[in-house]
């Protein structure tokens, strides 16, 4: 998988969101020096900033870190000399510190604030990370050397007394047709739009006619200074390029509050079509990547979604493959032809100019063919049809790597547990209030520092699961061994958010019960108040039970809080109420079971609110999520909550008008999710397969399904951040929790706000099980025993899929028409790790099919099309 921290970089590499800049992995030190990080060079560009140039790359983490908070490095930075004093520079009010984009990525920029600025005399720098070493302060190299010690030798430099210039266009030249390149003079740190453009603070004006930019993007390695200007149709005349004050293009001298304009020079031919670039088979056989020479806006009426750092995700089914590209001479191990290989959901963008085809069957080792474009199938991001039909060779690798991870489901079943574990949580300081419950904006510090969390890790041959008790009583992380991935998110760097802005000492306004929220991440539960409840930060008494090759983690709580300065919608006061949950796993099984029950000990009846939280992002490691991820579940119609309308543009009303009802279609993909906002499932409990939901990540069909009595939780509560907030947002950024993941949440009453009731003496129990699926690329019915899809196209066509949960056990999966009884397709098979067994057949039209799992006699799972 892509690793999508490069985007995270590539974002921190600029401000206005260029196309991914292609740094050299920490790996790239196979050169490794031994030699520390240290300055190599200190220059000044004009009377108000300095580089800091170093001798290696700098790391993802300093980088991603100074360019979402350009604070952080100043209070480290010293400067003597003129009219500075040896001071951190970040108590010159208004100085920035933040990456410069060039080539090596190793230098940093000083801009100082307004009102101080160097001369012609000589100067000194250096770092002093007082109590703290420059290398725990993230001054580390991308091959992990770090500045030595807790302060550097002063480097001198020359000052100078040019003047910071503002905003200004060099030279804006003709590339062809539609393709301007804009180079500025200096840096521009932001006001450049990128991706798909719809203002009209850029024009290009010919004669009479104006013309306004489809598509920006900025060079990468220019330093901020190129940028390329796409428009929907041919330039042929003279043209000036204006730039509006509206931008607020700002350079190290600040804000230009005039326009900036250039007259375009001539050049360049015809704009090309988009053709396909190449293609590449992956070396396990069963994947063909198709570059394209231009980002793609459509294939036929699919959008192509791109965010501002150029991630896409967008899935593309087999129909929508075959009716853009066509392909000859590739056959698949199975005897088909490529074509015909195609998984249902056959391909994903990850990003706009390169496609995955992902086929059922590996090709046949060392075959040879070629794909071609069919015509008009797809335009760029111009409005450009593509019209390139010419065939791209491609060739099977001779040697495919096996399909699967290597993992041995035969090797001997194991339970490891350590008690003695610690986690440590990367996150900004903050302050708590002196009644040790809420944050507030102004506590929150400019620094990010690791917190240690005493953890349980518990090891089988399948699983590696942690536990932090003490944080919530969350199941942190739930590692499928077979992959190495994760099936919870768990968040690289947190940041407090959702504050009061209320007077101290009075009720919040905040959205969050404490009047302040930090996101962590895995599956926890939320008590007795809505959204994240009471006790998601807090120690939970907890107990250990170890048998058989089981594991227990009993965790408890009561609620006796009643938080004076909460927010006034929250009424249900402290209950009483007796909450244990108890995380089970069995050195046998692949899943993880989470039993909750909630008991009223009280003589009175007592409304609450019970949540399981999950933040889901499987397929990917701990700190990843993948853009091409989807909801899977029984789920046919929605619910938007009343501050989320934007839903209405993208889905079907189910119900009559200002219901909020929506027909659930759309919104399975994270990629259409265009802005944050929150939905509830309908009918989860009268449904006839409703008892679970999950997610899937279609670069590698992996996925994790969330099993449970859903007459006892009928409530199902999305929260996405939105496909540009969740992949565009620098995970350093203070403030902004937007993180690629989808939070799905398991309720005891329907939507938040809206009280369970629990009566004098009552208990409420259930069971939810989370379990790992492989090979899916939808779910039509799970259990813990498994997942399965099964699907029946206009023609009567029937194809299913199945995971099992018994690994290594001898099953049967038998396919039927569900009107007549008559087996259609069946398979004696072995549980495999990363595998599902497929089955096919016909039925009449309109008839629906059911696959059965069963482990001899014993039925272990059935899912049913059309229901």
């Amino acid at each position: 998988m892509k690793n999508r921290a490069l985007l995270a970089l590539a974002l921190a590499m600029t401000s206005v969101g260029t196309t991914l800049v292609a740094l050299p992995p920490p790996a790239a030190a196979a050169q490794r020096q031994h030699a520390p990080l240290r300055i190599s060079q200190v220059t000044a560009v004009d009377d108000r900033s300095i580089d800091i140039t170093f001798n290696s790359t700098l790391g993802p983490d300093i980088l991603q870190f100074t360019a979402a908070n350009p604070a952080y490095a100043g209070q480290f930075v010293k400067i003597s000399g003129g009219a500075l004093d040896g001071r951190p520079v970040a108590q010159i009010a208004g100085t920035t510190v933040r990456p410069v984009d060039t080539p090596g990525h190793r230098t940093l920029r000083v801009v100082l604030g307004p009102g101080v600025t160097l001369d012609t005399g000589t100067y000194e720098l250096w770092f002093d990370g007082g109590a703290d070493t420059l290398g725990d302060l993230f001054f580390r190299s991308a091959d992990g050397r770090a500045l030595p010690g807790t302060s550097t030798t002063p480097v001198r430099f020359a000052g100078t007394a040019d003047d910071a210039a503002p905003a200004r266009i060099a030279s804006a030249r003709r590339l062809d047709t539609r393709t301007v390149e804009v180079t500025f003079a200096t840096t521009v740190w932001s006001g450049v739009p990128a991706g798909a453009y719809t203002g009209a603070d850029i024009t290009l004006t010919g004669g009479d006619a104006v013309s306004r930019p489809v598509y920006v993007e900025g060079v990468p390695g220019t330093a901020q200074r190129v940028y390329r200007l796409y428009f929907g149709a041919d330039l042929t005349a003279s043209y000036r390029l204006a730039l509006a004050p509206a931008l607020r293009l700002t350079t190290n001298a600040g804000q230009t509050t005039t326009e900036v304009a250039a007259d375009v020079t001539g050049g360049g031919g015809a704009y090309e079509a988009p053709r396909i670039a190449g293609a590449e088979v992956a070396d396990t056989g069963d994947r063909i990547q198709i570059r394209f020479s231009r980002r793609i806006a459509s294939v036929g009426a699919l959008p192509v979604k791109e965010t501002r750092t150029g991630v896409s995700g967008t899935n593309v089914t087999a129909a929508q493959v075959r009716a853009l590209l066509r392909f000859s001479g590739l056959r698949a191990t199975s005897g088909r032809d490529a074509a015909e290989a195609l998984r249902d959901d056959a391909a994903y963008f990850s990003d706009a100019s390169t496609l995955v085809v992902k086929l059922d069957d590996p090709l046949k080792p060392g075959s040879r063919g070629t794909v071609a474009l069919v015509e008009g199938a797809l335009k760029d991001v111009t409005g450009t049809a593509g019209t390139a039909t010419a065939a791209v060779p491609v060739q099977a690798p001779r040697h495919p790597r096996p399909p699967g991870s290597g993992f041995n489901p035969h090797g001997p079943d194991y339970l490891k547990v350590n008690t003695r574990a610690t986690t440590v949580f990367q996150r900004y300081d903050h302050r708590v209030s002196d009644d040790g419950v809420s944050v507030r904006r102004d506590g929150v510090a400019d620094k990010v520092s690791g917190q240690t969390i005493k953890t349980i890790e518990v090891d089988t041959k399948y699983l590696k699961a942690v536990f932090a008790p003490e944080y919530g009583g969350r199941l942190v992380s739930m590692i499928y061994k077979p992959t190495g991935n994760d099936l919870f998110y768990t968040n690289p760097v947190g940041t407090p958010y959702g504050f009061s802005s209320a007077a101290p000492g009075t009720p919040g306004n905040s959205p969050f019960y404490q009047n302040w929220l930090m996101v962590w991440g895995g599956v926890f539960p939320t008590l007795t108040e809505a959204e994240h409840g009471k006790f998601w930060n807090v120690p939970w008494d907890y107990s250990i039970k170890q048998e058989n090759g089981r594991f227990a983690l009993t965790i408890t709580k009561t609620d006796d809080v009643d938080y004076p300065y909460k927010p006034s919608r929250y009424v249900y006061g402290a209950t009483g109420l007796k909450t244990s949950v108890t995380y089970t796993i069995d050195a046998r099984r692949p899943t993880l079971d989470m039993t909750v029950g909630i008991e009223n000990p009280g003589a009175e009846d007592r409304r609450f609110e019970y949540w399981t939280c999950t933040t889901l992002a499987p397929g990917a490691p701990s700190d990843q999520g993948s853009p091409t991820m989807s909801v899977v579940s029984p789920v046919k119609t929605i619910y938007r909550d009343p501050g989320y309308r934007w839903m209405e543009s993208v889905e079907e009303p189910a119900g009559p008008a200002g219901s909020g009802l929506l027909k659930l279609d759309k919104l399975n993909q994270m990629s259409n999710w265009t802005r944050d906002g929150i939905a509830y499932g309908q009918d989860l409990a009268t449904l006839p397969q409703g008892d679970w939901w999950g997610v899937i990540n279609h670069e590698n069909n992996e996925g994790v399904i969330r099993v449970g009595d859903n007459k006892k939780t009928p409530g199902m509560k999305f929260w996405e951040w939105g496909q540009n907030n969740s992949f565009d947002t620098n995970v350093y950024t203070k403030g902004n929790s937007a993180r690629p993941y989808i939070e799905l949440w398991a309720g005891a009453s329907p939507k938040f706000f809206t009280p369970a009731v629990l009566k004098a003496g009552q208990t409420l129990s259930w069971t939810e099980t989370y379990l790992p699926t492989m090979d899916l690329g939808g779910v039509t019915n799970a259990n813990a025993n498994g997942a399965a899809e099964v699907r029946v196209d206009a023609s009567g066509t029937v194809t299913g899929r199945l995971f099992a949960t018994a690994i290594g056990k001898r099953l049967r999966a038998t396919l039927v028409d569900a009107s007549t009884g008559a087996t259609l397709d069946s398979e004696t098979f072995t549980g495999s790790p990363d595998t599902a067994v497929r089955l096919g057949g016909t039925v009449e039209p309109g008839v629906q099919a059911r696959l059965i799992l069963t482990e001899g006699d014993t039925t272990l799972l059935t899912a049913e099309s059309g229901l």
